[in-house]
């Protein structure tokens, strides 16, 4: 009877464990929002200079980027190879100021700060995007889908649906690393065309 009953508990336990991650790992949006793991990037040193000028960061060896902004190598790993930074570290997960989001390699505009709300998924969430500025693919994992800026083509996160957030019903995961936020009243900068 004993052996029964500790068997029965470490089951017990075993079965709150699995439901438990399958929690967690819904709970962390892009991320982990299906189960799959990616390896995120850790987010520059809050200290470090300001990446909103990325002109004199390290360029992308891909060829044809060379007209685009350049990026360090931590951008390149999300916007160009479809990463993802880690969670609750980004550069602009809290930002409540007013202004507008553009893309970090080709200064297409994105995002408008009033469509940004707090998802406390650990990323930036927007609940719509510009119109025509952003591009929804499925992903290759099939079960998500990827959004992309549509001017340069740059991985900007995921988009899920259902979540009930805001009346729209939408959550644009973005990568704070995939963007750069240029305060209200600022000039935007020029969209930068690709190369022929």
């Amino acid at each position: 009877m004993k052996r029964f009953r500790l068997a029965l508990m470490i089951g017990m336990m075993a079965g709150i464990a699995a439901i438990a991650a399958v929690l967690a790992r819904n709970s962390f949006g892009d991320r982990h929002a299906d189960g799959i793991q990616e390896t995120p990037i850790k987010t520059a040193d809050k200290t470090s200079p300001s990446r909103a000028d990325s002109g004199d960061s390290e360029m992308s060896s891909d060829p044809s980027t060379a007209k685009y902004n350049k990026l360090t190598p931590e951008e390149a790993y999300v916007i160009l190879k479809k990463g993802t930074e880690s969670p609750f570290i980004g550069e602009y997960t809290n930002t409540k100021t007013a202004g507008t989001y553009i893309c970090r390699r080709c200064n297409a505009p994105l995002y408008e700060s009033d469509d940004k709300f707090q998802s406390e998924c650990g990323w930036p969430s927007f609940d719509d995007a510009i119109e025509g500025a952003v591009d929804r693919h499925p992903d290759p994992d099939g079960l998500r889908t990827e959004i992309v800026c549509h001017h340069c083509g740059g991985h900007l996160g995921h988009v899920f649906y259902g979540e009930r957030y805001t009346s729209k019903n939408t959550r644009h995961c973005v990568n704070s690393v995939s963007m750069r936020f240029i305060p209200q009243g600022q000039p935007l900068p020029e969209v930068i065309q690709p190369e022929k």
